[in-house]
């Protein structure tokens, strides 16, 4: 009898495609491995340029010119129409050099952090009791700033608040009317006489509602009467509104 011939073993047929796509994938992770290799030293020196970045929180005095700094860190980024960059200790000291010409030097202060610039200027520097009508000298005040304002391109902010008591001019129903009509009085000079780019500016009030300390004696009702301008570390186009379609 003649011998049978061995039978073949053959693979199923969806075996060859699946042999291809293990190999496909294997190729593609490799080039994944060489591409992350050839960034590692870029992403390193990244890494260190964020960790680098300034994390310091200070407060200057505007007429005495005194600071603290309450943690260290690097540099802070300010987008100037130059360079893109600036120091905000730079940016602090021009501002604080600007104040100190003015006559209420001494009740202002100029504080910073990684994130914003902000000037704390008391209500009554600028506006009447119960007004958001400027009062004589405040126009020098913000005037003073403007030098500075004028030579970077990030948005600012007006924030006013007001303190806990209810208001008695009939003009303003409550606190939250006449510390947006303040911050508003504020961004209109910059921008009506100044003659600033309104892009860069917006106007906020919170009222009696964000206390820098509570509002338990006349002291304290002061000193939470104030206008803050605050410099924001974003460039003006970053802030934008939103439109429903």
């Amino acid at each position: 009898m003649k011998k049978r011939k061995s039978e073949e073993i053959s693979a199923p047929l969806w075996f060859v495609s699946y042999a291809d796509l293990v190999t496909n994938m294997l190729c593609f992770f490799v080039m994944l491995f060489a591409f992350s290799s050839l960034d590692s030293p870029k992403k390193r020196q990244e890494s260190e340029s964020r960790d680098e970045k300034f994390h310091a929180v200070f407060s200057i005095n505007a007429a005495q010119g005194s600071s603290q700094w309450l943690t260290h860190g690097g540099k802070g980024i300010l987008l100037t129409p130059a360079s893109r960059k600036s120091e905000i200790p730079h940016l602090v000291k021009k501002v604080k050099n600007q104040l100190r010409k003015t006559p209420a030097a001494d009740r202002m202060l100029v504080m910073a952090s990684d994130q914003m610039v902000k000037i704390e200027i008391p209500s009554n520097v600028l506006f009447e009791s119960g007004s958001a009508e400027m009062r004589q000298g405040a126009e020098d005040v913000l005037t003073s700033l403007v030098p500075v304002l004028s030579t970077i391109d990030n948005h600012i902010r007006i924030d006013g608040h007001t303190d806990d008591q209810p208001t008695r001019s009939g003009t303003y129903p409550s606190n939250w009317e006449l510390s947006t009509a303040r911050a508003c009085s504020v961004v209109r000079f910059f921008v009506d006489k100044m003659m600033q780019d309104p892009e860069r500016f917006s106007a906020l009030g919170y009222g009696e509602f964000r206390p820098k300390v509570p509002n338990t004696s006349a002291e304290n009702r002061e000193i939470n009467r104030r206008v803050e301008i605050i410099v924001l570390s974003t460039k003006k186009k970053v802030v934008r509104d939103f439109t429903w379609e």
